[in-house]
């Protein structure tokens, strides 16, 4: 595992010091900060992706203040899950796997961590969580509950709805009637606020899905280009809500999908969904810069590496672009019998199959395909075979941009500093 996590680091693209020393925090202390977390994207899933994208994001583009690599280890384990990870970065303390923002302090008492969001809120700032997963899913979960156990839906949800968040945005919502009624649950819906013709209300709740958000690169198939928003346009409507507070906001919006997508070994999927996430860090970037004043912190993470994806110098990018739906949806048409392997393949990764990619499809289901992609990509996973993509103690990337991000400027960072600062700027 940590050969893998080695491997994907020096095949990635270098992640080191970068861009101007930024001032401080404006003098009025009512400090903006925008959080994005890349769910499971190592150096190599920002790779794909810009390759994906004609050979540079949006965000290559910015001046980041701050810029390094992250170390993502969790208390007593190597690799860490969602919850541990996101704790780290949410409250700056180290905690087990699947444990939400609790865990042993120095006398060894099992305490809660405060959050970043819970420190926002004590400053008066108004605060927001999206994902395109599950609301109580472990990473925003971790900023706003305190439970043993990352599967305690209705306890993450409970102490969510304490907390009075002004926006909160995501495909589905556990145990949703503790929530009440969401404001919005379509693109039409919010249409109208994305266009400037209704003004911003001062809060807002949206689900947008049965439980996920349609990954990127399947909305065509699922049919939601006209009726589900896309990670940007939540951007932009939790910005247009919060930023109406005088005190400031605070949001984490969370890509969770590329986590998933790097589960199924699937190297398009993950580039469609960092594009995603690349578009929506640049629609708060560009909103930031145009502030009269510089108050805006805005944060680029991950919590861990999932896959164990390698990239190089053999991988053909122009076949990873070919491919036009997820391994998931693929397979999900094959073992329903509504479309051949055959046709699948040809359909939606253009390659025309043989016998023994066939069998192999046949007999490892989506992983499989997993298998048969990668190979025609030139990409390698951690795995093979029937086993799903795992996480990894691959380094991660951070970058941040405004008042603070030098903070972030550390090679080799552990994830609980990153987290203490990220506490720290959101107490001014």
């Amino acid at each position: 595992m940590l050969l893998v996590g080695a491997l994907a680091l020096v095949a990635g693209v270098a992640l080191g010091k970068g861009g101007p020393k930024p001032p401080p925090p404006p003098p009025s202390g009512h400090l903006n900060v925008i959080l994005f977390i890349g769910d499971g994207m190592g150096p190599n899933h920002l790779e794909v992706a810009r390759q994906l994208n004609g050979g540079a994001l949006m965000i290559d583009g910015i001046l980041w203040g701050g810029k390094g690599t992250l170390d993502t280890t969790s208390l007593g384990d190597v690799v860490t899950d969602s919850a541990a990870g996101g704790t780290a970065l949410a409250t700056g303390q180290e905690t087990w796997n699947n444990w939400v923002s609790m865990g042993p302090n120095a006398a060894g008492d099992i305490v809660s961590f405060p959050t970043a969001l819970e420190r926002a809120e004590a400053t008066g700032k108004a605060t927001g969580l999206i994902t395109d997963l599950e609301l109580s899913d472990a990473t925003p979960a971790v900023f706003a509950a305190h439970v043993r156990d990352r599967d305690l839906g209705e306890d993450i949800t409970r102490q969510m709805a304490a907390h009075g968040i002004e926006v909160l945005f995501s495909g589905d919502w556990s145990e949703s009637s503790l929530l009440g009624t969401p404001d919005v649950t379509s693109l039409t819906q919010l249409n109208p606020y994305l266009a400037g013709t209704t003004p911003w209300p001062t809060k807002m709740h949206g689900i947008f899905g049965n439980t996920t958000l349609a990954y990127n690169i399947d909305r065509e198939e699922e049919g939601v280009l006209r009726t589900q928003p896309t990670l940007p346009q939540l951007t932009q409507a939790a910005i247009g809500v919060l930023s109406q507070d005088p005190d400031g906001f605070f949001v984490m919006i969370e890509d969770g999908s590329n986590d998933w997508g790097g589960h199924s070994r699937d190297s398009a999927w993950v580039g469609a969904e960092i594009r995603e996430l690349d578009q929506a860090v640049t629609y708060a970037y560009e909103w930031a810069k145009a502030r009269p004043t510089q108050d805006t912190l805005i944060i680029v993470e991950a919590d861990h590496e999932t896959g164990g994806l390698i990239v190089g110098s053999t991988t053909k990018y122009a076949l990873i672009a070919k491919q036009k739906a997820s391994t998931e949806w693929m397979w999900g048409l094959i073992s329903a019998g509504k479309m051949t392997v055959e046709k699948t393949l040809a359909t939606y990764a253009a390659i025309k199959v043989t016998a023994a990619e066939k069998a192999l499809i046949l007999q490892n289901g989506e992983m499989g395909i997993s298998d048969v992609l990668a190979a025609r990509f030139g990409v390698k996973w951690g795995w093979s075979g029937t086993d799903e993509g795992d996480h990894t103690a691959t380094p991660v990337p951070v970058m941040a941009w405004g008042p603070g991000a030098s903070a972030f400027n550390i090679p080799g960072l552990d994830n609980e500093v990153s987290g203490r600062a990220l506490l720290d700027a959101v107490s001014h």
